[in-house]
């Protein structure tokens, strides 16, 4: 489920595209290009680990952990889309998807089919 904060591909600096270069300058407090240091927020190593965790939460525990834009947004969007009476063959995209909540509620609301992107792709 992924796609809020992380599934941008960004890697936070240094020019490599993985993120592992601003990774190590993090843990070594080390600046970038630009003068300042690196936060973790900006690797892709931080955000696998945080979605790995909540995709472990949600599994054991069945919760669907943080709903970044508060739930008030999702569920105004949803009532936007029902009152539109969007088709349920039309296609969404939801970017940044974060923890995938937002697609779990489109689902379990439109019956809608959901691709998952590979987030294994390079950007």
């Amino acid at each position: 489920m992924n796609s809020g904060a992380g599934g941008s591909g960004c890697s936070g600096g240094g020019g490599d595209r993985d993120g592992t270069g601003a990774a190590e300058r993090s843990r070594r407090g080390s600046p970038g290009e630009d003068g300042f240091a690196p936060s973790a927020l900006g690797t892709r190593e931080h955000w696998d680990a945080v979605y790995e965790r909540e995709l472990q939460t949600f599994q054991e525990y069945g919760d669907t952990g943080e709903i970044w834009f508060g739930e008030e947004s999702m569920n105004r969007l949803i009532r936007w889309m029902q009152k539109r009476k969007i088709p349920l063959d039309a296609s969404v995209l939801d970017i940044g998807t974060g923890n995938g909540v937002f697609l779990v509620e489109l689902v379990g609301t439109f019956s809608i089919h959901v691709l998952k992107p590979n987030f294994e792709m390079k950007f």
